[in-house]
């Protein structure tokens, strides 16, 4: 995974099934349709992304994630809109998986892959490929 990150590539993580976000207060009716339970694509990024190979810290830096479906828990969505409801939606946080058990899509910040967000395989023998 590491060496695909770095050759530019886009990986799915079998590390990052579920991303946590804190909302900033500002509404949307798409924001409404994904604490509602509509899959929804999601993209954000991490300054510094990392990963444990063999007991080792290995630091690739900043990367981006994204997923094109995934949904809300459900305990969060019914949080969150009624904080938004109530004009208290900062600071609100919410946990986001892509749907049907399917891992992130990652892609290192300073990336052009060709394939865009589709994953390339992982290839390891053993090892069933995230989806």
């Amino acid at each position: 995974m590491a060496r695909l990150l770095i050759q530019g590539h886009c990986v799915a993580s079998p590390f990052m099934t579920r991303a946590r976000f804190t909302l900033n207060g500002q509404d949307s009716p798409t924001l409404r349709s994904l604490l509602s339970g509509e899959p929804h694509a999601v993209r954000g990024s991490t300054a510094a992304f990392a990963l444990t190979l063999a007991g080792r810290h290995l630091e690739l830096g900043p990367a981006h994630f994204y997923h094109p479906h995934v949904t809300v828990d459900e305990k969060d969505g019914r949080r969150a809109l009624a904080a938004l409801e109530a004009g208290r939606g900062e600071g609100c946080e919410v946990t986001v998986r892509p749907v049907g058990g399917e891992c992130f899509r990652h892609l290192l910040h300073d990336a052009a892959p060709g394939s865009g967000w589709t994953p390339v395989p992982l290839e390891l023998p053993g090892f069933t490929e995230p989806c």
